[in-house]
């Protein structure tokens, strides 16, 4: 175990909670069930997260990582405001069978009562706000939207497609083509555009 202990990474860790949280939901998983999957002590996943509310946090930031790279790779990429819009849309909503919505709805949940959890859900959530609205003033000043509330719009964008993907995810009543479409229309009526502009 102490051999083990001393290699194992920040990042396995990390991975087995995320795991964890996939199989048992964030209230269920103990530091004991992490250590067991990664074969280490409690005391060693303690030793470097400090609490069991700061490790389901960073494991929240964990999981959404790649999804925040991919979005900043987004946003350094060439094209129009509109370009870049509807991959930052694609990218928002539900992918497949990927865990990070399924995830993100057990977060919102368990955040009521994890206050280091809420913070940083907040904290991930203004990131996609931001990004939105930083394209929809670029739109705007390039002439390819009329908004005259870019941080309202974004909100509200964000909004509807948050309620979407608790649709598609927990429900399962909407598909992703059903989705891409509804929140493509909802964009480009809040940015005076038509979809096709955002297709």
């Amino acid at each position: 175990m102490t051999r083990r202990a001393v290699g194992v990474r920040r990042e396995e860790i990390l991975t087995a909670t995320v795991e964890e949280i996939g199989r048992r939901g964030f209230p269920q998983t103990r530091v004991a069930d992490v250590a067991r999957a990664v074969d280490v002590s409690t005391a060693l996943v303690l030793y470097h997260f400090g609490t069991k509310q700061a490790l389901l946090a960073a494991a929240l930031d964990h999981a959404v990582g790649r999804d925040l790279d991919r979005l900043a790779a987004v946003l350094a990429r060439t094209g129009s405001a509109a370009q870049r819009l509807r991959r930052i849309l694609d990218l928002y909503a539900p992918q497949g069978a990927a865990p990070g919505w399924t995830l993100w709805v057990d977060a919102w949940a368990e955040a009521l009562r994890n206050p280091e959890l809420r913070t940083h859900c907040r904290t991930l959530d203004r990131r996609w706000t931001e990004a939105i609205r930083e394209t929809i003033v670029a739109g705007v000043a390039a002439g390819e939207f009329r908004c005259a509330d870019p941080e309202g719009a974004a909100r509200r964008i964000t909004a509807l497609l948050d309620g979407l993907s608790v649709q598609a995810t927990v429900h399962r009543r909407l598909g992703r083509r059903r989705l891409t479409e509804w929140i493509r229309e909802y964009a480009a009526s809040q940015l005076g555009t038509d979809a096709a502009a955002l297709s």
